[in-house]
């Protein structure tokens, strides 16, 4: 009877160390997981400031862009005038 109790012992024994190992296995790769988190969210960290980064260039873009067709509009109307001015000139030239 002592020796079965023995062997069972002996047995529940081994079934904790194997627990053991699986859960020192389980460890590893949550250990694992969780660099790999940690590397992505770096990664998102970068995109992340890459965009914002992009945004800010498109809206100082789109501000400089507005900024020379403003001018582009003036330096158009100027010149508009102007071709009304010589061509109502011309125009006065050749009938008289």
């Amino acid at each position: 009877m002592e020796q079965q109790l023995l062997k069972m012992m002996e047995q529940i024994n081994n079934q904790f160390d194997k627990m053991n190992q699986q859960f020192a296995a389980i460890d590893k790769r949550f250990d694992g997981m969780d660099r790999r988190f940690d590397s992505i969210d770096r990664r998102l960290d970068k995109v992340e400031s890459r965009i914002e980064s992009l945004q800010e260039t498109v809206e100082n873009n789109a501000v400089e862009f507005r900024s020379s067709f403003r001018h582009i509009e003036e330096k158009l109307g100027h010149h508009d005038k102007m071709f009304e001015l010589v061509s109502g000139e011309l125009n006065n030239k050749r009938w008289l």
